[in-house]
């Protein structure tokens, strides 16, 4: 329609949005439909999303109550290829700033999932004191930028199973991540390392000597700093960075 104005800059991010979109369905193996159509109906949702038959009731989801389980149940994704998308859809750093992450364990409570598989018991915060509840610990990585916003990139959320130590799994996550980034070409060789921020809950020793990750898996590639940002003191603007990754306190690899 030649009498509607086009914003070049909004047709360029529209395009990008749709070529996302493209890539986020070849992610899903099976039950691929109503996976994304599960995906819109949760974005699009006017308020929290309480079950998963309320989801069905969505427009975006164009399917019966039934396909959101079969879809939930039956379906299968290509988690490394979605986090591979996740890390070349997050915001670059600055010209000479290293690319920055962060990495911890949330808890999932899920009380009332009497016969889900692997549950353990996990501490969850709150106004009337800690509570321990059945539930999954979730190793979540994301990507943080330098400025002052509190919003972060979800790159991924890694299920801890039963007996997993969490130092393996953000040494899994460190090396999946260089090379996710290698892949999607937003890290060059002439880019500082990134930097990887963790809490004082991670013990350095353990992150840098731990026997069972693959030998050279981040070597002089990530500046890991356990304990970089203490409770309730979160780090803000550019006043507040962290040190250059040159003096990181521990070095993957």
């Amino acid at each position: 329609m030649d009498s509607l104005p086009q914003d070049p800059g909004r047709v360029e991010q529209l395009a990008r949005l749709a070529g996302f979109r493209r890539e986020l369905y070849e992610c899903f193996t099976a039950r691929a439909d109503a996976l994304f159509e599960l995906c819109d109906a949760v974005l699009c949702a006017q308020g929290p999303v309480r079950s998963a038959a309320e989801l069905s009731l969505e427009p975006e989801f164009r399917r019966g109550h039934g396909s959101v389980y079969g879809a939930l149940a039956g379906g299968q994704i290509d988690t490394g290829r979605l986090r591979r998308l996740q890390v070349a859809a997050m915001t670059p750093a600055a010209a000479g700033d290293p690319l920055m992450f962060g990495i911890d364990v949330t808890p999932l409570a899920r009380p009332d999932a009497v016969f889900a598989d692997e549950l353990v018991m996990v501490q969850v915060r709150g106004a009337g004191g800690d509570r321990y509840l059945p539930g999954w610990p979730l190793s979540v990585l994301v990507g943080v930028g330098w400025g002052s916003s509190s919003w972060v990139d979800a790159i991924e959320a890694r299920r801890l199973r039963p007996g997993e130590d969490h130092v393996d799994a953000t040494v899994a996550q460190v090396t999946d991540l260089l090379g996710d980034l290698a892949a999607t070409g937003r890290r060059r060789p002439a880019d500082p390392p990134p930097l990887v921020m963790l809490d004082a809950g991670y013990p350095a020793t353990d992150l840098s000597q731990c026997p069972g990750r693959p030998a050279g898996s981040a070597a002089g590639a990530a500046a890991v700093r356990p304990g970089v940002l203490r409770s309730r003191r979160p780090a803000r603007g550019r006043e507040a960075r962290p040190a250059p990754p040159a003096r990181a306190a521990v070095r993957a690899g």
